[in-house]
């Protein structure tokens, strides 16, 4: 080793095999994060596409059976189903504007439920939590 500074294209050539070695897994680890994200959105999607598609398939089949009646059930069954789709789509589900909407869903659902004359503990499990959570939401706000 001598005493006379290297300039930085000596100093860059005289990288150990040990750096270059760990910037390159450090690449190729980067390359496979984003095919996994990109692989982990598409099987997301593709699942909430079909819990879409089998909500759907049973609200009509609901509407078959019970007719005009299911209709409350129906619309709020897709309204939850659609606000947890936009937040796995948007990756919004960490938002108060999705938590409010969904706390929201599961008062109207337990209180569809009630009204269908459902007095079972789910039911006043939905309409206790989500009312509770709902107010929580919309009393405190993050500062």
């Amino acid at each position: 080793m001598s005493d006379v500074p290297r300039t930085d294209e000596e100093a860059a050539s005289a990288e150990t095999p040990e750096t270059t070695e760990k910037t390159e897994s450090t690449a190729a680890e980067a390359t496979d994060e984003n095919n996994s994200d990109s692989t982990f959105g598409r099987t997301w999607r593709l699942l909430l596409l079909a819990m879409l598609g089998f909500v759907f398939a049973t609200t009509v089949l609901q509407f078959q059976v019970e007719g005009v009646s299911a209709l409350p059930e129906i619309f709020v069954s897709l309204y939850v189903v659609t606000v947890v789709g936009y937040g796995v789509v948007t990756d919004s589900m960490d938002t108060r504007r999705f938590r409010i909407a969904l706390y929201a869903g599961a008062v109207a659902w337990g209180g569809v439920r009630l009204a269908n004359g459902d007095t079972s503990l789910v039911t006043y499990a939905l309409l206790g939590f989500g009312a509770f959570l709902l107010t929580r939401e919309l009393t405190f706000t993050d500062t």
